[in-house]
């Protein structure tokens, strides 16, 4: 069975961009790994993440999130099982948003995926851009 987390999280110390850099590919290979997609998003001290894939490599997955030394104030926004992955197609399944480039692109999909007909598709959507439209002045 599928599953989707979407959790918000503050930076538990301010994060250069070589740190940044880091946490992004660590988090990319270690979701490869497990066939999670999603997104990762990091803005002024926030990060919201949106994790897809079996039910129990999802819960393990946020369950190391949360432990995790560098995250406080985690809270989960969604919590759900899905029938379908939402970011499967976007960017080979798991992306990191740090870039103006990759930001429009996620735009543009995220645009796209309005047209299909999924209440929880939309919810994700509707909170992932509400999330980067606070990003759009701050991003290179």
């Amino acid at each position: 069975m599928l599953k989707t987390i979407c959790y918000i999280s503050d930076s538990q110390r301010p994060n250069s961009l070589d740190d940044l850099s880091a946490l992004y590919e660590k988090a990319r290979e270690n979701n490869s790994k497990c066939n999670i997609t999603g997104i990762l998003i990091y803005k002024s001290g926030n990060f919201l993440q949106v994790l897809e894939g079996e039910q129990e490599t999802v819960d393990n997955t946020f369950e190391r999130i949360a432990l995790d030394s560098r995250h406080k104030n985690i809270f989960k926004v969604i919590n759900t099982t899905i029938e379908q992955r939402i970011f499967q197609d976007y960017n080979f399944g798991f992306t990191v948003i740090n870039k103006k480039e990759e930001l429009q692109n996620l735009n543009e999909y995220l645009n796209w995926l309005k047209n299909a007909d999924s209440v929880l598709a939309n919810e994700v959507i509707a909170m992932v851009k509400n999330f980067i439209d606070t990003l759009r002045l701050n991003i290179k």
